[in-house]
């Protein structure tokens, strides 16, 4: 049995209590009589306190029924309130409020006019208060009091970068109240509402801090009676009965935080719903039915809950989540404000029909709910603004936090794209590359962003998207061609694969003989060594050059790795009893080790690394007097610290094995042999690496003495103008000593040593014009110092190396003439073989043969070489082939288009093959006329 229909809930739930629920405020009475005192004295008064605090209730229902009350006695009971909240639009809410019928306004008919004439009122001068109230010509024993609540929703619409003149606006409306409350020739009165939290923003007003500080009040804390009475007074009201622990248990619940007091209110609404549901005639509100709807902790946030899972159950739950991301603001403000939003401004930010979007809205302000506002008394417009009925539901259900945060982030990570765009745009920046451009495209994958959602946060959408896409377009562009390039690599590969197969099978010939005739097998198994190490370090050196290869590639290095280890396996089984064996055996291990980094096989790299140490120790040691088994020793010691160096917790082992190989090698340069400018590289080559070892580990001053130090090593090496690998080591010692010193901001030194870098790149470019690594370095050099530049504020000279760099990048993207050559050629056969067969391809490989060489022609890269005039006539013939088999075939149009493309061919083939081309193409065009007519 239910308890009597006859009981009303008197909980509001989260929002505010309304003038006409005065009845229902309990416990703030002494607080009342204090705002009408200060009112009489202070027409501008300001109320400040906590998000939830109950500042907004306090003059709803407490100060303005008091005032109709005549509890101002010198100001009698005649008033006019004007209520508004600044909103996106302050000026206008202003104007509107004032239009209202029982303030300024007049009957319906006129009510949208005299609207406009108010706002343009308020928007001549500051007095435009003053003069819209004398104009109304209202009694002269009436009141206009304007209440601004919420009024720190001001201060995010000051900052707003997509209000056209927000920053005057806001100064403007400040200024229209100030000067409304100050004069005396009319009664007005101006009461705000504000977070305590945001009376620092007062300061960006004129006149608004001693405004402020003048009519200041600031709600204080309820008292533990004051408490009791706002829980136990509305109960009478509604005639209910609580019982008195229950009371006692809310009261010690709520403890000292008083600022959950609209949480409050909605646990006991909730409770009040489950009693009234749920328990006998006679029995208290207690607290089984506290305990039931989840206490003041869960009982928000289970609410809310509830609401959203009846979206997932008949619409649509994500359109939920994006009205109240729309509602929800902690991107602008890190404390969190609402932020209200029209229907039709949803329905747009959420891409749904205005329907679909209020009835999710009215799933959250049902009756008995009251999340969203306004209440569901009053039917919703596309004009009408939404808001969440207060702040508490951003800190109490927990997955608006969640949403809100992820909004955050978005809106963040939007902000950072449009910066990016800004920049390329104004040539101070490039195109985004991996990693971040792939965590833009997850970005815009993910959030599905929208023009209107983007206009919140920055209005440069279209631009933003637009660079976005540019910038996977040039990535897709480069990917397509290393996939190229990597095919290529493959044949090569190939190739190298079964010469090493020959290789192996000599050696494994020349290992049985090695049984029998021990010295002519050493002499053997030396050359068919140097054979293997020679092509291993061949495909090595190309390997260490890209990334991953396509899964053709990757079985074939497993393949030769095999190949490889089998072959050494001829040495690590046989008993290394002479000297050259046991050199031999420590070379296999440091050459294996070097297979296993390439494969990025890190932990069998470094055990082999480990084995050719052991190896080279005992060499070095029986025969001190040969330094090179001591260079293969720091060479081993070095190459296991670059491997433990890409594991964190094996980063102190990599600095022992960099320290033991600095060792062997400073003693090497000491001693000054023959081999001293070699020595004394590698040295170099080991300090770089231990430096960005360093760097990783966060110890910047060791790392910055490890970069300065191969500096100084390879200096006067990079002068030799044969070999330039140490002048190419040298420029990226400099540039990443510039890296470091930029992240530490030292930004004159960091310039210093990035334009030294930038020079040794340019000169090598200069030097080896066809070296695309020293192209690709050079730019990053450019864009490197360009981004410095920034930071100094120089970005006309930023903006220059920029474009230098995309000069440099724009020209690697392209592909080489002599590999676009090759795969001319090989279309061109491939159309022939198809062509012989009858097969229909041999008209698809035409056509990427023509596809390559238009763009070459585009290019003007290929012109003036020989083998570019033969293919335009090889695939002259070709097409004349094809011609010829599609009109014999009956395919008229295939030989039509064949004709079309062959014609397209002629001016640019050379005599005499022009001339013969030229004659077969006139005969077979005439047949094809003679054949299309006989069809016809």
């Amino acid at each position: 049995m239910t308890q009597s229909q006859a009981l009303f809930n008197p909980f509001p739930g989260l929002r505010s209590f309304e003038a006409e629920e005065d009845h229902l405020f309990f416990g703030r009475e002494k607080e009342i009589d204090e705002l009408l005192r200060r009112l009489r004295t202070c027409h501008f008064l300001s109320v400040i306190g906590t998000s939830g605090s109950g500042k907004s209730s306090l003059v709803r229902s407490g100060l303005i029924p008091a005032l109709y009350s005549g509890f101002m006695v010198k100001a009698g009971s005649s008033w006019r309130v004007a209520r508004l909240r600044p909103g996106e639009d302050p000026i206008g809410h202003l104007a509107e409020s004032l239009g209202a019928p029982d303030v300024l306004g007049t009957n319906e008919e006129l009510g949208s006019t005299n609207r406009v004439l108010l706002e343009a009122t308020l928007r001549r001068s500051s007095r435009g208060l003053v003069d819209a109230v004398h104009q109304a010509r209202i009694p002269s024993h009436e009141n206009l009091l304007v209440v601004v609540d919420q009024f720190e929703e001001l201060f995010r619409f000051r900052r707003s970068r997509q209000i056209v003149n927000s920053r005057d606006e806001a100064v403007a409306f400040v200024k229209l109240l100030l000067e409304g409350a100050h004069q005396d020739a009319l009664p007005i009165y101006v009461v705000l509402t504000m977070r305590s939290d945001f009376i620092g923003d007062c300061m960006e007003f004129p006149g608004l801090p001693e405004a402020v500080n003048t009519g200041q009040y600031l709600v204080p804390r309820m008292t533990r009676d004051e408490l009791r009475s706002a829980i136990t007074g509305p109960v009478a009201v509604g005639g209910g009965e609580i019982a008195p622990r229950l009371v006692l248990r809310l009261l010690n619940d709520l403890g000292d935080d008083q600022d959950q007091l609209p949480v409050l209110q909605h646990a006991l609404m909730r409770t009040w719903e489950h009693w009234q549901q749920n328990s006998q005639p006679g029995e208290p509100m207690d607290v089984a039915n506290y305990e039931a709807v989840g206490t003041l902790r869960e009982a928000l946030s289970l609410h809310a809950e509830e609401a959203y899972r009846e979206t997932c159950a008949g619409l649509r739950p994500v359109l939920a989540e994006k009205i109240f991301k729309a509602l929800t603001d902690t991107f602008s403000d890190q404390r969190g404000v609402r932020r209200p939003t029209s229907v039709q401004e949803l329905a747009a930010v959420c891409e749904a029909p205005l329907t679909e979007v209020i009835q999710v809205i009215e799933v959250f302000r049902r009756q008995g709910r009251s999340f969203l506002m306004p209440p569901s008394t009053v039917e919703l417009a596309a004009r009408s603004i939404i808001d969440l009925s207060h702040e508490s539901l951003m800190r109490c259900w927990a997955r608006l936090i969640a949403w809100a945060e992820e909004e955050k982030v978005s809106a963040g990570y939007y902000g950072r794209l449009s910066q990016a765009a800004s920049w390329f745009a104004e040539g101070l920046a490039g195109l985004w590359r991996n990693p971040e451009l792939e965590l833009g495209l997850q970005w815009k994958q993910k959030n599905q962003p929208t023009a209107a959602w983007a206009q919140r946060y920055d209005v440069h959408f279209q631009r933003t998207m637009e660079f976005l896409d540019h910038s996977q377009k040039v990535r897709d562009g480069f990917i397509a061609q290393r996939e190229k390039e990597r095919k290529k690599k493959l044949r090569e590969y190939q190739w190298a694969a079964g010469i090493l197969g020959i290789l192996l099978v000599i050696a494994g010939v020349l290992g049985r003989i090695a049984r029998k005739e021990q010295a002519r097998a050493e002499e053997n198994l030396q050359l068919a060594r140097d054979a293997v190490n020679e092509m291993l370090s061949s495909a090595g050196s190309k390997q260490a050059r890209v990334t991953a290869d396509v899964p053709e590639m990757e079985e074939f290095r497993k393949e030769l790795l095999e190949k490889a280890k089998r072959f050494y396996d001829n040495f690590t089984k046989q008993k290394p009893d002479s000297e050259q064996l046991a050199d031999e055996m420590g070379r296999a291990y440091f050459r294996l080790g070097d297979i296993n980094r390439l494969l990025s096989d890190e932990k069998e790299a470094a055990t082999e690394y480990k084995k050719a140490i052991a190896q080279f120790q005992t060499l070095a040691a029986k025969y001190p007097a040969k330094p090179d088994y001591r260079r293969w020793l720091a060479n081993s010691y070095n190459w296991l610290g670059e491997t433990l160096r890409t594991q964190i917790a094996s980063r102190p082992e990599a600095e022992q094995a960099y320290n033991s190989a600095l060792q062997l090698q400073e003693a090497l340069v000491r001693e000054g042999t023959q081999n001293a400018v070699v020595y004394q590289r590698e040295l170099a080559r080991t300090h770089y690496n231990r430096g960005i070892l360093r760097y990783e580990m966060k110890h910047p001053d060791l790392s910055e003495a490890d970069f300065r130090e191969a500096i100084r090593l390879l200096e006067p090496l990079a002068e030799n103008k044969v070999d330039l690998g140490p002048a190419q080591e040298l420029a990226r010692a400099h540039n990443n000593l510039g890296n470091q010193l930029r992240g530490e901001n030292r930004l004159a030194d960091a310039r210093v040593t990035y334009e030294q870098a930038l020079g040794i790149g340019e000169r090598l470019a200069r030097e080896r014009p066809d070296n695309r690594e020293y192209k690709f370095e050079l730019a990053t050099y450019y864009d490197n110092l360009a981004l410095l530049l920034v930071d100094q504020g120089n970005r006309d000279l930023a903006k220059q190396r920029n474009r230098q760099a995309l000069a440099l990048i724009n020209d690697l993207a392209s592909p080489a003439p002599s590999l676009s050559i090759e795969m001319v050629k090989g279309h061109n056969l491939g159309a022939q073989i198809l062509e012989s067969q009858g097969s229909a391809e041999a008209k698809a490989e035409c056509q990427r043969s023509l596809d390559i060489l238009t763009q070459m022609e585009k290019a003007q890269k290929s012109s003036n070489r020989p083998e570019f005039n033969q293919l335009f006539r090889d695939l002259g013939y070709n097409y004349l082939d094809l011609a010829k088999n599609s009109l014999a075939s009956g395919s008229f149009e295939d030989a039509q288009s064949a004709l079309e493309n062959l014609a397209h061919l002629l001016p640019v083939i050379q005599e005499p093959d022009r001339s013969t081309l030229t004659g077969a193409f006139q005969r077979l065009q005439g047949k094809l006329r003679g054949k299309m007519g006989q069809r016809q």
